[in-house]
């Protein structure tokens, strides 16, 4: 059998389409880069917005009749809930009991293949009943937490497996892939490289605790095992994943050791919370070059009382107290920040705040939203979505303008230096990547065989948003 992968979402959905291939792949089957060769192609998906469940869906539409199609990922979990569950038969009950607090469940690996049917599908998505009538080729939906029992699915819907496969029964958190990304492109050299899934956040708009579960922490052994294993097949960029990836509680000492591998010459990790920071890791930044100058922080809210609103559990101050320490460090670190505008209750003065904020920080990149509510979140439920759409838009364009001017300041200063850079594609006659500080970077002339090599590129000319090397 053969399969394809389409990715759709974070980079975490790339960490777990490569534990996809490597389930499938031990099982004898093989990954294919095009969709009109594969038989059955399978969807890793997103559903952080509407947006992005709304692309998917259109692109079912776009998937040959004959090619069976699995799903998987945040889409397929973020509204189970218990209630749904108890709606079930009462064979589909005797799983409760492993229901827990925030209704997820977990711990399947004992149940046999006869079983199967009793927690796939309509068990595990009240989107199989919608999305099924409308394409008869959707043969599969399942978590991504129990991809480890895809041996025993694969059985069940009738696929030939050697019994042996069934029993190499492995937890997600302890699966070690064997490709980096869908594509398998040998010349990518980056890898991204979980330290833990799922989130006990609970911010309230996001869904992502919903569909991902709670927090779960891989041992210092296993991820640098995983790194290991990347270096050894020519990896030079770690991209180290998680929610909250410095709430891992040995999040210092997974850098060290990860930084003590001399193969890995650019280590990068999204995304952070300020309130998990501590002066050793400020410390490694300014001193560790392999340790890329540049951090994604999401902040959300220049507003306190907008960031309550959100549980984002910290305050504006000690998000400026975070700002100041990188700051003051002897290495410049690029910051860039994910920004909501028109959550519940935002007032203009909030948002001037956030203006301010930005102002503050002068962040080299602001991915901003335009907020939308999400089914089954806390802001869903609880919290009106109160701010015209006209407003909203507004808001996103004076962030935008004013992050243009910030990056053009910013960019300004990076001419005349010397950056280490990955360039990554060519288009016509040119050539794009970006540096060690994450700024996308254009060239004219390039030598093509070191494509997918980190080289020294002396900037020339900046634009907002640009460099020119």
């Amino acid at each position: 059998m053969k399969f394809h992968i389409l990715i759709y979402g974070c980079q975490m959905n790339y960490a777990d389409s490569a534990r996809i291939s490597t389930i499938l792949k031990n099982i004898g089957w093989e990954q294919t880069n095009q969709i009109e060769d594969a038989d059955i192609v399978i969807f890793d998906t997103c559903s952080v917005r509407q947006k992005s469940e709304d692309k998917i869906t259109w692109k079912l539409t776009q998937i040959p009749k004959d090619k069976k199609i699995w799903i998987t990922g945040c889409m397929v979990q973020h509204n189970l809930s218990k209630k749904k569950l108890e709606e079930m038969s009462e064979l589909e009950k005797k799983w409760q009991i492993k229901v827990k607090k925030w209704n997820f469940i977990w711990n399947l690996s004992d149940i046999k293949v006869e079983e199967i049917p009793f927690i796939i599908n309509k068990v595990y998505s009240p989107l199989w009943q919608t999305l099924s009538k409308k394409f008869k080729n959707l043969e599969l939906m399942f978590r991504i937490d129990d991809v480890h029992l895809l041996p025993k699915i694969v059985k069940h819907l009738g696929y030939e497996v050697d019994p042996k496969e069934i029993e190499k029964i492995q937890n997600y958190v302890d699966l070690l892939p064997s490709v980096a990304n869908q594509t398998e492109n040998e010349n990518i050299k980056t890898a991204y490289v979980p330290i833990s899934t799922g989130c006990n956040q609970f911010c309230s708009y996001c869904i992502v605790p919903f569909a991902r579960g709670l927090e779960q922490y891989r041992s210092i052994e296993d991820i640098v095992n995983e790194v290991k294993y990347w270096t050894d097949k020519w990896k030079e960029e770690i991209v180290l994943l998680g929610q909250i990836v410095n709430k891992h509680p040995k999040f210092y000492e997974i850098l060290v050791e990860v930084l003590k591998n001399s193969k890995v010459k650019w280590l990068r990790y999204t995304s952070p919370y300020p309130t998990y920071y501590n002066d050793k890791i400020f410390e490694l930044h300014e001193k560790e070059e392999r340790l890329c100058p540049h951090i994604h922080i999401p902040v959300q809210s220049g507003s306190n009382k907008v960031l309550k609103l959100m549980n984002r559990g910290y305050t504006v101050e000690q998000f400026k107290e975070f700002i100041d320490k990188i700051r003051n460090l002897k290495r410049d670190i690029s910051i860039t920040t994910d920004i909501i505008v028109g959550f519940t209750d935002e007032t203009e003065e909030d948002f001037a705040q956030t203006v301010d904020l930005v102002k503050y920080a002068r962040f080299d990149m602001i991915y901003t939203w335009i907020y939308s509510p999400r089914p089954n979140t806390k802001a869903y439920k609880a919290l009106k979505d109160n701010i015209p759409y006209s407003e909203k838009h507004k808001r996103w364009e004076v962030l935008n303008n004013l992050l243009y001017d910030i990056s053009l300041e910013n960019n300004k200063k990076e001419i005349g230096k010397t950056r280490p850079t990955m360039i990554v594609w060519k288009k016509e006659w040119k050539f794009y990547g970006y540096t060690d500080n994450f700024k996308n970077i254009e060239l004219d002339n390039f030598d093509e065989n070191k494509i997918w090599e980190i080289v020294d590129i002396k900037i020339k000319d900046a634009i907002s948003l640009k460099l020119f090397g």
